[in-house]
């Protein structure tokens, strides 16, 4: 039997073939598999059925400026997107999902020790840094780019709501990049609530943005396509400024 799993933490298959289903019970639709070692983000769990422990589990998402090329592999699942609920095993047997845990930048931290492959703990998805600092606050600095001429920009998001500024946020160009030679839109975006009366500088200088992910509004984000447990999960991976604040450069 599993221990030591917790929502909003990181488990990981401990057998091959390991099988995700739709609902938690054997007679739910299989989705795919994962193998040993395949990771996820607890969303919810355990309920038992049919004998097992069953947790729902989301792929741990695509690193930065990564994609997951067609066709699509689901056994096992070969892009980290999938969601859906695992047995972790029966009492006293076999745990088949165990706790687990990846290294964290501590804070304060520049923008590349989060989405730079070369940093030392890696890059990290926005469910692997949900699962790294939770809402606790966070400091970070990063480059605030320059928009391009003719960058092409604009577009819509959905009807109005009371948390479009964290669903759409993509729309206000936000985002802080590793150096002053950043590609514009890389990096991580940072989001505003209008109540909380933050607003950023000017862009092409080094900000400090202190932050947290897991904002309350999160759980208020609604399905644009992708399910409302997709929907609620990817509002929570952002982060939200509390306070942002030119610098002189990097740590």
């Amino acid at each position: 039997m599993a221990t030591g799993i917790h929502i909003d933490g990181l488990a990981k298959s401990t057998v091959d073939g390991l099988t995700v289903r739709a609902k938690p019970s054997t007679a739910g639709a299989q989705l795919g598999t994962i193998d040993t070692g395949q990771m996820g983000f607890v969303v919810a769990g355990p309920i038992s059925a049919d004998g097992y422990a069953w947790y729902q589990l989301a792929g741990p998402g695509l690193p930065p400026n990564a994609g997951c090329e067609p066709p699509e592999r689901t056994t096992p699942f070969g892009c980290p997107v999938w969601l859906g609920w695992v047995a972790s095993g029966q009492a006293g047997g076999q745990a088949w999902l165990e706790a687990t845990t990846l290294p964290c930048a501590s804070s304060p931290m520049n923008v590349a020790a989060l989405v730079s492959d070369s940093a030392p703990a890696g890059s990290r998805t926005p469910l692997e840094r949900l699962a790294c600092y939770g809402s606790t606050p966070i400091r970070i600095r990063g480059w605030f780019t320059k928009i391009p001429e003719n960058a092409g920009l604009g577009g819509t998001c959905g009807p109005p709501s009371a948390v479009s500024w964290l669903v759409c946020m993509g729309l206000d160009y936000n985002t802080l990049g590793t150096s002053e030679s950043a590609v514009f839109g890389s990096g991580i975006q940072v989001a505003i609530d209008p109540a909380s009366g933050v607003t950023m500088p000017a862009r092409g200088q080094w900000l400090e943005v202190v932050g947290h992910l897991d904002d309350p509004a999160a759980r208020n984000c609604e399905d644009f396509g992708g399910g409302e447990v997709n929907a609620v999960l990817s509002c929570r991976g952002e982060f939200v400024a509390e306070s942002v604040s030119p610098v002189a450069g990097p740590y």
